[in-house]
């Protein structure tokens, strides 16, 4: 722990330390198989945290973030995740929140932290026509039928079409949602179940079904955004989904500079 004992600069500065220790606080942290924990290590990681005055800020979910092992008898679980952080960053954050979250690839499960407070006040978007909209095979057929159908004048028409379109996007994109909803659904309750033969083959048959759906929702977003970085870059769906809302300033010109090396970005300049 010496190593978080030397990041301990100033007491005054905010500080929020999160992810994998390797070590458990205390022998309750821990269930199940495996060698027994030294009492000595825990007692140096709870010395470590409090010489850096950081506090465990809790937790939601199951309450261990690590399992190994997929037969009864060489299953372990320990708590070896969480969020510490000091009385300045917790007044600046007093509704911090540390969520253990379901998974399916590691043998940790992610930690989600939510700084927010409880009440969020939902905007109402405008009504947009969504790119994607295109990639899915019914689009064409269902425009073309809600128009075909629609009364009225044109204008009218349009705002038949608009309400409709979005009618359909909301169903297309609960269809994406519910199979991966129910897996997840699944999956926890099986994490949360005692572990035995049955279980366990359960929750490998589970995270394979799940693993399957978000590798479907990743190629999903990688067609939107038209990369082919999957094999290269992050296998992270947020990565895709930014491509796609930001393709639009591809072509953005900033700035440019003459022959002089004189820069401007001013628009009747440029022009």
């Amino acid at each position: 722990m010496g190593s978080l004992e030397n990041l301990h600069k100033d007491e005054d500065i905010p500080w929020f330390v999160c992810g994998d220790f390797n070590e458990i606080m205390y022998d309750f942290e821990k269930k199940k198989g495996g060698l027994l924990r030294d009492e000595r290590r825990m007692r140096m990681f709870r010395k470590a945290l409090k010489f850096c005055q950081l506090i465990d800020v809790g937790y939601s979910g199951r309450w261990f973030t690590w399992e190994k092992g997929n037969l009864p008898e060489t299953n372990i679980q320990e708590r070896l995740d969480r969020g510490v952080a000091n009385e300045n960053w917790i007044s600046m954050f007093p509704e911090v929140k540390v969520q253990h979250l379901v998974h399916s690839f590691s043998d940790h499960c992610p930690l989600l932290i939510d700084t927010n407070k409880e009440d969020k006040r939902r905007t109402k978007s405008r009504s947009k026509f969504e790119a994607w909209w295109i990639l899915e095979d019914s689009f064409v057929d269902e425009a073309k039928h809600i128009w075909k159908t629609a009364s009225g004048e044109f204008l009218k028409k349009l705002e038949i079409l608009k309400r409709g379109l979005e009618n359909w996007a909301r169903q297309i994109r609960r269809n994406k949602k519910w199979k991966k909803e129910i897996l997840i659904a699944k999956l926890s309750k099986l994490i949360e179940a005692e572990r035995d033969h049955i279980n366990l083959a359960e929750m490998i048959d589970t995270k394979i079904q799940l693993n399957f759906e978000i590798k479907k929702e990743e190629r999903y977003w990688e067609q939107k955004a038209k990369l082919n970085w999957l094999k290269l870059g992050d296998r992270n769906t947020y990565f895709f989904h930014s491509q796609a809302t930001q393709r639009r300033k591809k072509n953005l010109i900033n700035k440019l500079q003459n022959d002089s090396g004189w820069e401007t970005k001013d628009l009747q300049e440029m022009e």
